[in-house]
């Protein structure tokens, strides 16, 4: 006689087949997340210099971005690129810690519209909106900081030593409720730039 039970083999194969399914997902996530770990933002140069007014510090700069091709195909699939440059200025007063005088988020939303098939670049702060034909040319676009208004004037004094520090938060996981299911990948394509720091002279 056996002692087999019926239901327990049954169950056997279940068991084998779901096992076989998360070790090939266990697999796949494995072998996409070194790509995924590829976003790179990098501040290249920043300088703060009184505008035409002479009375605005304004701010140029050059950022580049490079993003795996996923997420690349995670913008045309309907993912929205967030950037945010943020911008401080300190005084430097030597023994003690440094003195914030101004704080400044420059917020940028890039995205696809299907319809179009134009990159469209949206300036959060003012509203302005872009409309680009590639992706490379609106991340170009994104990049180029010209004459950005940052703090007055009048709040840089001559007899002081001041530091401008300057970075990019990129952030992908911004999307409409139809798409949360992307945002098991997109944590590793959300990225900070270094601080880059330089000197400004009255």
């Amino acid at each position: 006689m056996s002692n087999s039970n019926p239901v327990t083999c049954r169950r056997v194969p279940q068991l084998l087949r779901r096992g076989a399914v998360l070790l090939m997902c266990f697999l796949a996530t494995a072998a996409i997340s070194p790509v995924l770990a590829e976003s790179k933002a990098v501040v290249r140069n920043a300088s703060l210099t009184l505008g035409a007014g002479q009375d605005v510090y304004e701010l140029d700069a050059r950022v580049d971005f490079t993003l795996p091709e996923d997420a690349r195909k995670g913008i045309e699939a309907g993912l929205t690129l967030r950037v945010v440059y943020e911008i401080e200025l300190a005084r430097v007063r030597g023994y003690w810690p440094d003195a914030t005088i101004a704080a400044l988020a420059q917020a940028y939303e890039l995205s696809y519209h299907a319809l179009s098939q134009r990159y469209l670049l949206r300036n959060l702060n003012t509203g302005e909106q872009q409309d680009f034909g590639s992706l490379p040319t609106a991340l170009a676009q994104l990049g180029d900081v010209r004459g950005l208004p940052v703090i007055d004037a009048d709040l840089v004094k001559d007899d002081s030593r001041y530091e401008v520090y300057l970075r990019a938060v990129v952030d992908l996981s911004t999307t409409p409720a139809a798409l949360q299911w992307l945002l098991f990948w997109t944590d590793d394509w959300s990225t900070t730039s270094e601080w880059f720091v330089w000197p400004l002279r009255p």
